[in-house]
């Protein structure tokens, strides 16, 4: 369904020039859930970006069904870490805002959003305002809106990551049950390997600056997940082992020059 071709990002300053992708290459099939995994730094937005048309790449291409992606367009939707809902409008508003930029009619764009709102348990909320929300609920209407365009693919950027330890793991629940649903494409982005696992079909994890693909995970496991799955664990071991070196390489750019991973409690090592 979806190829990234060699793909290359760099962006110029007046101060410095970055090469924060390093030939991607990338193939995501059909109703499959990919989670990419990397060191802050690494590019791991700018690649969802780039699939998304919100980027242009330095060199490389995507393609989606034959067709090279050059812009942003409607069967490729963006969830981003804030909802970023219109506080001045309701919820069932917001669900249907962009079907009404599509020009779907407003019965119409009123069943969908009823549809999906009940799929993410907020039809009680639907006349709510988002500042009468919890953040947990205002990125399940994020969420909502984002499948009511039923695009090809959703792309996910740490949706999930503002939100507390118990709601994070609630909303986990709920998008395996959505997507088995739905069979919706999805790319999703995260630090967090542990909601890697627990989410995709295949975990990508990628190199410290500049981006490159330095692994690819098959996750074989049965769903439901749970995150306390021993099954679980040993494949989220099995990452941090590829990905504790590249978070190695970002630290020692980053902390003064006494630091040393033996020293640092922030990296796990692996068991």
């Amino acid at each position: 369904m979806l190829r990234v071709e060699s793909v290359n990002k760099i962006f110029t300053s007046y101060a410095r020039v970055t090469n924060t992708l390093q030939d991607i290459n990338l193939t995501v099939n059909r109703g499959e859930f990919v989670s990419i995994v990397g060191p802050s730094g690494c590019g791991k937005s700018t690649l969802l970006n780039v699939i998304a048309g919100l980027e242009k790449s330095t060199g490389g291409r995507v393609v989606k069904d034959g067709q090279e992606i050059i812009d942003a367009g409607p069967d490729r939707v963006v969830m981003f870490q804030d909802s970023a809902l219109f506080p001045w409008l309701k919820v069932i508003d917001n669900v249907e805002y962009g079907m009404k930029i599509a020009g779907i009619t407003k019965p119409k764009r009123r069943e969908i959003a009823i549809k999906y709102l009940k799929m993410v348990h907020l039809t009680q909320f639907a006349s709510s305002y988002p500042h009468e929300l919890s953040g947990g609920m205002r990125q399940r209407v994020a969420l909502a809106r984002a499948l009511a365009m039923d695009s090809d693919i959703l792309l996910m950027d740490e949706p999930f990551a503002a939100l507390d330890g118990q709601t994070r793991n609630i909303l986990h629940s709920e998008l395996q049950h959505i997507w088995s649903e739905t069979r919706k494409t999805i790319i999703f982005v995260t630090h967090n390997v542990e909601e890697a696992v627990l989410l995709a079909d295949r975990v990508i994890v990628m190199t410290a600056n500049p981006g490159t693909i330095k692994k690819e995970f098959i996750v074989e496991i049965p769903r439901p997940r749970k995150i306390e799955s021993l099954e679980l664990a040993r494949v989220v071991n099995q990452i941090m082992s590829e990905l504790r070196e590249e978070v190695e390489k970002v630290a020692k750019s980053e902390f003064d020059s006494d630091w040393s991973p033996r020293s640092s409690k922030l990296l796990p090592t692996p068991v």
